[in-house]
């Protein structure tokens, strides 16, 4: 006779059994990141910022707001019990205390109040995603130094803030970028979450069944989140515990787990999970997220403190998030990565290292990196490491990014940009000699002009705010008195940001080359094809960019940047012109970096601008391809870059009158030991690259002047005043065709004319030319071609102003208020 014996499947009853989501090591080491995630977060100096100082004030004035929200029902109970005391004889029984014990004791432990207020907030304002973000760059930022001198940092794992900061953030379960409706569905949530857990407790009280109700509401949701296993352990602890320890330990299990995914909101803001995807990601790591939950969780009790708290835990999540997920792919290339996220693949390892080697878990790149689901959709061959997850934001394999730029966050709280030369700005990044990085930087402006037609921008420019440059960079190993060599592989523009502009500032702010004669502000727009530029604003132009920094080099030692000071308040000293020749160091508006505010101050007391380049430590405008020899001054180089341009003109004449951008350019380091003494070098030089504009020996017209300025002055081997006649001739001879003066000043300064010293020896003229190339423009402009007026538009003026005034001189004298000496 067969076998009628039931059969047992002993892998299913061992799955369903399966308590390694929740095991007491993963609970433990959970505990472990609440605190290293805070020690981390409190390190981070971008969170001290003024601005969160005021949000910290704002959160303790919350935290009072909280407490008096949930004591007000109380109050209201014990003020009606009170007066009731006054009718009725209330000493002799105890139920009115029982009444009011029970009521806090439901607002604290069954409905969660504190906990619903502070995660309210989320909603309210985006201090709390800042600081996710702020504090996940902060913990590549220092993993990058911790491993900075690990021999192949090839093998470290990629960056996680980069391409995360590229995602849209949205609502993390509706996908929705909509405010109200985001709070909508989180009261939604709370409100139900809180009538359900009303519910159970009041069944609870029920005669005979009430005893079994919490243990099997705890079985059941148990059983959901983490298995029949744990859940089963729950029942039956549930049945021995009084109720009151049972609803304080199960409220705090299910608080703790949902201050965990709000804290989780702004990862999965960005990362779009389905809920089955989202659902299988928190289930394994349900233990280590409830230990790194509960620890937070009691803090958040601590009575005012609380709110500000919970702003510690949302920078510790983001030290979390880069433990127990791999780092994230740009946006592009994000299809298939939740689904390979749904399983916790390290586990095991990162629960078995040490405290202190955390850092180990991605000592090589992802599995995600190496298998991947959809290749259809990556870009490049399956060779392509640019086309791997995380592993480069570039299409260029192996080439570290080393400073990125945030166009959210005005210039002056990024903490790897600075705009003054100082030997005591705190490093950047570290670069090893030798190799080749990649250095995102902003507009010389940080992002104050616009693409419009509106000269407002360039009028009212802040020059107080210009000029921020990206770092100062360590270069390993180098030593006052070697070369930096600094080899420039490439510059482009931000895909996303394919246009430059040129400006004519105010003479009031800023002014120009030609300021006296062209007093207004002034903008033209370029749009980037590929190598080529166009502009609505000067119509009848196309011309290849020579894209170049418009400075570099290294700081200056502390003897040499007092050389500078005290050569440059010498001249301010001696200047009888009515302009600013130099400006002195001066504190307001300096931003050094991560520098905390003693070190601020001191570099605005002793700082130089960056402006200008200096003879000392810096070259300005290498063309792509250029190999630049900068002498270093400190330990550690600290070399910066920024100032990108996409094309200039020789003098770029109207100050802020090359085409500039913001951009990412890739750079080549190496040292040569005792290199300025072995070339006795005092100042950098450089070898130009081989790219340049073609225009044929025969394709330019060219211009000249000399010592003798507008007015008919004599000047004695005055260069300036001789290239200033000689733009003005060129000027002269565009404005037959239609263009307005202000038109080809804007477009000399961008353009790639050549402006050539011609003599410097027949007294008393010196004498410069200016080569204008024909081919850039689309009609003819030779001398032999007949004159035709057309109608060029105009440039961007500002508001309620179709020209600029244009200054006319003559005849005699001259003064003083002209450039030039006598």
């Amino acid at each position: 006779m067969a076998d009628q014996r039931p059969h047992i499947d002993k892998a299913k009853l061992k799955r369903h059994f399966d308590v390694s989501h929740f095991d007491v090591n993963a609970i433990i080491r959970g505990i472990q990141l609440t605190l290293v995630g805070a020690h981390r977060a409190l390190q981070n100096p971008e969170i001290f910022t003024s601005q969160h100082y005021k949000q910290a004030a704002i959160a303790v004035a919350a935290g009072i707001a909280i407490r008096l929200l949930i004591a007000f029902p109380i109050f209201g109970i014990k003020v009606l019990l009170w007066f009731l005391s006054l009718i009725f004889p209330l000493d002799r029984v105890s139920w009115d205390d029982s009444l009011v014990s029970g009521l806090s004791f439901i607002e604290e432990h069954v409905l969660q109040a504190p906990l619903f207020f502070m995660s309210l907030m989320r909603y309210v304002t985006p201090t709390l995603d800042d600081l996710f973000m702020s504090s996940l760059r902060w913990v590549d930022h220092t993993y990058a130094l911790k491993h900075k001198h690990d021999a192949d940092p090839s093998r470290l794992r990629p960056m996680y803030y980069p391409p995360l900061r590229l995602y849209r953030a949205t609502d993390g379960r509706t996908h929705s970028a909509s405010t109200a409706e985001s709070v909508t569905l989180f009261l939604y949530r709370f409100a139900r979450r809180g009538a359900l857990s009303l519910a159970v407790f009041g069944a609870s009280y029920l005669p005979y069944v009430g005893r079994l109700v919490l243990p099997a509401a705890s079985f059941w949701t148990f059983n959901r989140a983490v298995g029949l296993g744990p859940a089963s352990v729950i029942f039956g602890g549930g049945v021995l515990l009084p109720r009151r320890y049972l609803v304080i330990f199960l409220q705090s299990y299910f608080a703790s787990r949902s201050l965990v995914r709000e804290l989780l909101e702004p990862y999965f803001a960005r990362i779009k999970f389905t809920p089955e995807e989202k659902r299988k990601w928190f289930r394994s790591r349900e233990g280590l997220l409830f230990g790194f939950g509960i620890g937070f969780y009691v803090l958040l009790r601590v009575p005012l403190l609380g709110v500000l708290i919970y702003g510690v835990a949302e920078a510790s999540t983001a030290y979390l998030i880069t433990k127990i997920s791999d780092p994230p792919p740009p946006p592009s290339e994000s299809q298939g990565f939740a689904q390979s996220q749904t399983e916790w693949r390290n586990k095991q390892k990162f629960l078995s290292l040490s405290l202190g080697n955390l850092d180990a878990l991605h000592d090589k790149p992802p599995p995600y990196a190496e298998v991947d689901p959809h290749p259809s959709t990556r870009r490049g061959s399956s060779g392509d490491a640019a086309a791997g997850h995380g592993r480069s934001e570039t299409p260029l394999a192996g080439i570290r990014t080393v400073c990125k730029v945030d166009f959210d966050r005005p210039a002056s709280e990024q903490p790897y940009l600075h705009n003054r030369w100082h030997p005591d700005i705190p490093f950047a990044s570290t670069i090893k000699d030798g190799e080749t990085v990649k250095i995102e930087c902003l507009d010389w402006t940080g992002g104050q002009i616009k693409n419009d037609d509106s000269a407002d921008d360039v009028k009212n420019v802040d020059l107080t705010q210009v000029h921020y440059l990206s770092g100062p960079f360590e270069i390993e190993g180098a030593a006052p008195g070697d070369l930096l060599l600094v080899e420039i592989m490439d510059v482009q523009p931000f895909q996303d940001r394919p246009w430059g502009f040129t400006g004519i500032f105010d003479r009031r702010n800023g002014g120009g080359f030609l300021d006296e004669i062209y007093p207004s502000a002034a903008k033209a727009i370029w749009d980037f094809e590929g190598i080529y530029c166009t502009s609505r604003h000067i119509p009848h132009v196309k011309f290849a960019g020579l894209i170049h920094p418009g400075i570099l080099g290294c700081a200056p030692s502390a003897e040499v940047l007092e050389r500078w000071n005290t050569r440059e308040a010498a001249l301010i000293a001696a200047n009888r012109l009515d302009r600013e020749v130099a400006l002195p160091p001066q504190p307001l508006s300096v931003h050094a970096g991560s520098a905390d505010r003693n070190l601020r101050e001191k570099v605005g007391r002793e700082g130089a601008r960056t402006i200008p380049g200096r003879p000392e430590h810096g070259v300005n405008h290498p063309p792509q391809g250029s190999k630049v020899y900068l002498p270093v001054h400190v330990p550690g180089a600290k070399f910066s870059v920024g100032d990108l341009h996409f094309s200039q003109g020789d003098g770029e004449i109207s100050f802020c009158g090359a085409i500039e951008m913001a951009g990412v350019i890739t750079i080549n380091f190496s040292l040569i030991k005792n290199g300025v003494n072995n070339l006795g070098l005092k100042s950098p030089i450089y070898i130009p690259g081989p790219v340049e504009p073609q225009f044929g020996p025969g394709r330019y017209i060219y211009f000249e002047g000399f010592s003798v300025d507008e007015s008919g002055r004599q000047h004695y081997m005055d260069v300036t005043v001789a290239y200033r006649q000689t733009t003005l001739r060129c000027i002269e001879y565009l404005r037959r065709f239609g263009y307005s003066d202000y038109q080809i000043y804007l477009l000399l300064s961008c353009a790639p004319v050549q402006g050539h010293v011609a003599g410097i020896v027949d007294i008393p003229n010196a004498c410069t030319t200016l080569g204008l190339p024909m081919d850039i423009f689309d009609f003819d402009i030779s001398p032999t071609a007949t004159v035709c007026r057309m109608d060029m538009g105009q440039c961007a003026f500002e508001t309620g102003r179709s020209e600029g005034v244009v200054v006319r001189r003559g005849g005699g004298g001259g003064g003083s208020h002209i450039w030039g000496g006598n």
